[in-house]
């Protein structure tokens, strides 16, 4: 079990470097999609949104309209981040309020079993494989990738 201080700051660092790179990519390339079997990048970007919803659902114990997951579609990347850093924001208040206990329930997802506070750092991990898809997107839309875990080789920052 991780304890929810430390599931707290992953969020936070995790989130905010995720934000980092949906505000890197290209505005006026929204219809982009790599291959013709890839999600478009509107797709991939309302993820990030949809699985702030997942934990709010199954972490979280709301209720949640089941149309919420299907119909959002935002209009734009740009649009997707603010959406995104919204939903964040509202994600990390709440898990700041939830008791501890709560991230030691159950949660049933997809014909499986979760504690609830595995079940969250599975959406996280989620979240970091799709932005290490989107990073692949930013640069092959002419943006330039971010600094996500060390300096990319547009962002040479001082991290190291």
């Amino acid at each position: 079990m991780i304890s929810k201080t430390d599931l707290i700051q992953l969020f936070q660092k995790e989130f905010a470097t995720t934000a980092r790179v949906l505000k890197a990519y290209p505005s006026g390339k929204d219809d982009f999609a790599p291959h013709q079997r890839s999600s478009n990048v509107i797709k991939l970007a309302s993820t990030f949104v949809f699985e702030m919803y997942l934990l709010e659902k199954y972490v979280f114990g709301e209720e949640i309209d089941p149309s919420r997951f299907r119909t959002y579609r935002p209009d734009s990347v740009a649009s997707a981040a603010e959406d995104f850093a919204s939903e964040a924001s509202r994600v990390i208040s709440r898990l700041e309020d939830l008791p501890d206990d709560e991230l030691n329930k159950s949660v049933s997802f997809g014909g499986a079993t979760f504690v609830a506070d595995q079940f969250a750092l599975m959406l996280l991990h989620d979240q970091i494989h799709h932005r290490g898809q989107l990073s692949v997107y930013v640069r092959m839309a002419g943006g330039m990738v971010p600094s996500i875990y060390g300096p990319s080789a547009d962002d040479r920052g001082t991290n190291l």
